[in-house]
């Protein structure tokens, strides 16, 4: 297995997660709606980011990918993790969520995020206990349980 290291995010880094985000997620965008609107989408990621949520991902110094948690109303939310597609499909994103889904169940925490619903990485999260719960026509919102409750968890 690679080692990933991860390091804490400063506003220097904002253009970076920017580009993580378009490169890893901009394919879905497109299968979604039809385009990239560059200047809408980096409107909206400077509205919504904030740097000091985010680690940068990191595979022998180079930035590969990036990810945000917050604890927020008694869970954790998984607000990004996004790998860059060249290290896609190695294991990276199950190591992250591993180390991700443990913290939380450290803290008794259940974990939330929303996935587009044409994003490959619906199945990761399935596979390590994301059930789904509500439903767009884009996004679909998933639960993970905190360690040791019941499955019905919504």
């Amino acid at each position: 297995m690679e080692l990933i290291t991860q390091r804490a995010a400063s506003d220097a880094d904002l253009d970076l997660i920017y580009q993580i985000v378009r490169d890893a997620l901009g394919p879905y965008v497109v299968q979604t709606w039809g385009a990239w609107d560059e200047a809408a989408q980096r409107k909206r990621f400077d509205e919504v980011t904030r740097a000091q949520d985010h680690s940068i991902l990191e595979l022998d110094g180079q930035p590969i990918g990036c990810v945000c948690c917050r604890e927020m109303d008694g869970e954790l939310r998984l607000i990004r993790l996004m790998i860059l597609p060249a290290y896609q499909n190695r294991g990276i994103g199950t190591q992250i969520l591993r180390e991700i889904l443990a913290f939380a169940d450290q803290r008794r925490l259940p974990v939330r995020l929303r996935v587009l619903r044409v994003n490959p990485a619906r199945r990761l999260y399935e596979r390590h206990g994301f059930v789904m719960g509500q439903a767009s026509e884009t996004h679909y919102t998933m639960f993970r349980p905190q360690a040791g409750a019941c499955s019905s968890y919504r």
